[in-house]
């Protein structure tokens, strides 16, 4: 995603709109002024969309003792508001808001979002009208959500430019910036997520909290361990302490990303306090087109071989992995180009089969990138196309369910 969403701040930035402030955003602005008129969230825990909150069990999600697997979509910047938004062109109005969640759950099968809920949407945990619309959209078309508290790469945050975390000052962001403000932020990371865990703690449409986006690093601590899983044990622990009723997770891409990938990926979901664990599978048109890259056709490798060993092993080992630490595994983003007709059929064909993959494999969710309603930067599926994206995902939710 770091690629992808660079050229949409890029594009953002032509346009007019400084991607990384909380600068107003009139021209995509909704009618009346931008005054949401969904209601406010927390809703009722007895709300049909949100009757419990999701748990797991060994492998599986759960809701109120049921299996809870599910397909969905990334709506990244589906918090935007007229504080804020990091692509203009892709900032909904209400309206809009909920017809493509309701295009989602109707025509895609759709149970999950995933989207930003950075400082920059929040105004430092001040402002929350943009997640509310977010949590009353879903609830009102029967979806559920997980917001993401901030991102890897550095893109829709709080700095003029997108300035990756394992950029920062020799890479100790995930040991030490974390602590404190980073860029124009008002508060440090660690405590923005205490509050919006405690702020939200009792709404059940959320499935769970994930620490970040794409969290890597180089950095590793004092008993050789990659600095990520001192930096999810610590955060995990701030949130479970303000929310004991969500899921966590720390958010990771597993692809071969340094500190997240092979050892490391076992190492950090290994934690007692992680509930479950996320892997994002992109491709271009090449060989990472495999239904289960780095395994056999649609098979992971084994968990113990040379492959999974390695610091840059393949997303199938952390299939493999996921088994013997028998957590769930969200694929949170899944992504191809589709600019043309015949990419956008390809793309359905290959991403049917690594879903098909992923659920054979143990896959407890899986999150396709990303529905909007135009301003393409040729990853995104599109509202107004009949992507043949959104027929396979429905497929595939029949399915599992």
């Amino acid at each position: 995603m770091r690629t992808i969403l660079a050229a949409a701040l890029t594009a953002a930035t032509l346009a007019g709109v400084d991607a990384c402030s909380a600068s107003p955003v009139p021209a995509t602005a909704p009618a009346g002024g931008g005054t949401s008129t969904l209601p406010s969230s927390p809703a009722p825990a007895s709300s049909a969309a949100a009757a419990g909150f999701v748990t797991t069990a060994g492998r599986s999600f759960e809701v109120d003792g049921a299996p809870f697997r599910f397909v969905g979509a990334n709506v990244y910047d589906a918090a935007a508001s007229d504080r804020y938004s990091c692509r203009a062109g892709s900032r909904m109005s209400d309206e809009q808001l909920i017809a493509t969640f309701r295009y989602l759950h109707d025509e895609a099968g759709a149970t999950v979002v995933r989207f930003w809920a950075y400082q920059t949407y929040t105004q430092g945990a001040t402002y929350w009208d943009g997640v509310d619309r977010v949590l009353a959209a879903a609830r009102q078309t029967g979806l559920r959500v997980i917001p993401v508290l901030e991102d890897g790469p550095g893109n829709c945050t709080t700095t003029a430019d997108p300035v990756a975390k394992d950029d920062y000052r020799g890479d100790t962001w995930f040991s030490q910036g974390y602590r404190v403000p980073y860029g124009n932020a008002t508060l440090s990371y660690r405590d923005y997520v205490a509050r919006v865990a405690a702020h939200y703690a009792d709404d059940p449409v959320i499935l769970g909290w994930m620490m970040m986006n794409e969290a890597e690093t180089n950095e590793r601590d004092a008993a050789g361990r990659s600095q990520l899983v001192d930096f999810a044990a610590d955060v995990a622990g701030v949130i479970h302490a303000a929310d004991p009723n969500h899921l966590v997770t720390l958010g990771t891409q597993s692809n071969g990303a340094p500190g997240a990938s092979g050892p490391d990926f076992r190492a950090v979901y290994s934690l007692p306090s992680i509930d479950f664990a996320e892997v994002h599978d992109w491709a271009s048109w090449g060989s990472d087109t495999a239904p289960m890259p780095g395994g056999s056709g649609g098979t992971p490798p084994s968990a113990s071989s040379l492959a999974c060993a390695v610091a840059n092993a393949p997303i199938g080992c952390s299939f493999a992995a996921a088994e013997t630490l028998d957590k769930p595994l969200v694929v949170g983003e899944a992504g191809m180009q589709g600019t043309t007709a015949a990419e956008r059929d390809r793309r359905a064909r290959l991403l049917r089969a690594k879903m098909d993959s992923a659920f054979d494999a143990g896959a407890a969710g899986y999150l396709i990138w990303s529905v909007t309603t135009g301003n393409t930067d040729g990853y995104d599926v599109l509202t107004t196309t009949n992507d043949p994206l959104i027929a396979q995902l429905h497929a595939v939710a029949e399915e599992i369910r």
